[in-house]
């Protein structure tokens, strides 16, 4: 087994220097991005919430003021009506006198669509603003015998604050008109010390309005009803103005679920003509704008009672087959019983923050690209050009072919490299003194052995018998030549 695992651990494959180095760097340099951008992702994930809300709240006290500025406008107007009766600055027996007090301030207030007054014997007295800009004033008497209307209706055009007579209509209304049946009037005669708000879909043109109504009342006794009616479409146009571009919508409702206005205009008045006596606000249930439907289908699924809202409520809605994610929200408006509604696709500051994401994760993918061309060669030649220089020198001190001199550029270095090619080439240099020494040694010990060989092998010589006896006869010559 021990043989096994050697072998293993010999074929496992593993990273040269250069290899490893850079992968370092770049462990690193992915590391340190992803420590930017993984927070950053996940910040602007959570901050979509915050966003949505504030863009909620914003919608929502935009059209708070718009309303409460309108309302006040009608308060001012109905007033000052009010301070006309009671000064005799209005004279509703005099024709003219009526006619022109209701149309200058009509004129002077561009918000309001009615100036009013609805006598308890059934006639109607009004100053109207249409959609083409135009005024018109209506005079209509009730006939109790024949319980008919008979209409007169003087139209004028303004400009530079002049108005221009155009056009005088005389006919018989059908259905009839009675002034205590409607329910601007109704509103006022239920409370007649106060003032009333009457939402209503108005008779004329078939859309929402809301009149500001007041009793006159003499000796206790009712004589009619003053009022300013403001058509609500312009609140649509508001709130059309206040979304812009942005996906959505905003809505106006109240405490029935009946809609007030809306960036749909088309789902405030569906389905009803003017005209139309009988006519009722939509109710949010019955639209048939997605957006709209969403809001309506959130509110019933979590049983929401729209009376009880006291304070700003946000939900959340996911649509099934695509998974989009819907912000929805509601907000008193502190006038009336009314409500604003926003219904915000997540998707309008998600595509954004994507679109930042792959800008940004771009980014980090060239600053790495970068940083790793920029590893490699700096791993080249700082590192493991320097370091294969000093594997290089020691292959060379195995082959005897080192030289000292090849290591000088590195050697010369200030950093750990260079300490390591100072102290290798040190090294190097006293192996190789080293190495001489020791090939001096070896040859002296060589040339001693050889003599003492040489010495023995003379010994051997001498001391056998033939030397012994070729030593004697050889003296033995000697003496014999000598005379």
């Amino acid at each position: 087994m021990t043989r096994i695992a050697a072998l293993l651990s010999k074929r496992r494959p593993s990273l040269g220097l250069k290899a490893t180095l850079v992968s370092a760097m770049l462990l690193t340099v992915t590391a340190t991005a992803a420590m930017v951008y993984v927070p950053w992702a996940w910040m602007s994930r959570r901050n979509i919430q915050t966003i949505v809300d504030q863009t909620n709240k914003e919608i929502a006290v935009g059209t708070s003021k718009e309303v409460e500025r309108l309302f006040s406008n009608a308060e001012s107007a109905q007033q000052f009506i009010e301070a006309g009766l009671n000064r005799n600055l209005l004279d509703l027996s005099d024709e003219e006198n009526r006619e022109f007090f209701f149309l200058n301030v009509l004129a002077a207030s561009p918000a309001f669509t009615w100036v009013q007054y609805g006598d308890a014997n059934g006639d109607f007295l009004g100053a109207q603003r249409t959609a083409n800009g135009e005024l018109h004033f209506h005079n209509r008497d009730w006939d109790p015998d024949t319980e008919t209307t008979q209409s007169n209706v003087n139209s004028y055009a303004i400009q530079d604050a002049v108005l221009t007579p155009l056009e005088r209509k005389s006919f018989e209304m059908n259905p009839s008109y009675y002034a205590p049946d409607r329910p601007w009037y109704q509103g006022a005669a239920a409370a007649p010390d106060q003032r009333s708000w009457t939402v209503y879909v108005y008779r004329s043109s078939g859309t929402p309005g809301v009149d500001l109504t007041k009793a006159i009342k003499a000796d206790g006794e009712l004589l009619g009803v003053i009022g300013v009616g403001i058509e609500l479409n312009q609140l649509s146009d508001y709130l059309e103005q206040l979304q812009g571009d942005r996906p959505g919508e905003t809505f106006i409702v109240n405490s029935q679920g009946e809609l007030i206005a809306s960036t749909d205009k088309a789902e405030v008045t569906p389905d009803q003509t003017a005209g139309d006596t009988d006519a009722q606000l939509t109710q949010l249930t019955e639209v048939q704008n997605p957006l709209l439907q969403y809001a309506s289908d959130t509110l019933q699924a979590e049983e929401f009672d729209l009376s009880n809202l006291e304070a700003w409520q946000r939900f959340v809605f996911k649509e099934s087959d695509t998974g989009e994610i819907y912000h929805i929200a509601l907000t008193p408006m502190g006038q009336l019983d009314w409500m604003v509604g926003t219904v915000i696709p997540e998707s309008t500051y998600t595509a954004a923050i994507n679109r930042n994401k792959r800008r940004l994760l771009a980014g980090v993918v060239i600053f790495t690209g970068g940083i790793a061309i920029v590893a490699v060669m700096l791993a080249e030649r700082l590192i493991a050009r320097p370091i294969l220089g000093i594997a290089k020198a020691a292959a060379d001190i195995e082959a005897d072919n080192f030289n000292p001199d090849q290591l000088g550029e590195t050697s010369d270095r200030q950093d750990e490299i260079g300490q390591l090619a100072r102290i290798f080439r040190k090294m190097a240099i006293q192996v190789h003194q080293r190495e001489e020494k020791l090939r001096l040694q070896v040859q002296n010990l060589r040339v001693e052995i050889d003599e003492t060989k040489r010495s023995q092998q003379v010994k051997e010589i001498v001391d056998t018998d033939f030397f012994r006896d070729l030593a004697v006869k050889a003296k033995a010559l000697r003496n014999r030549d000598r005379p």
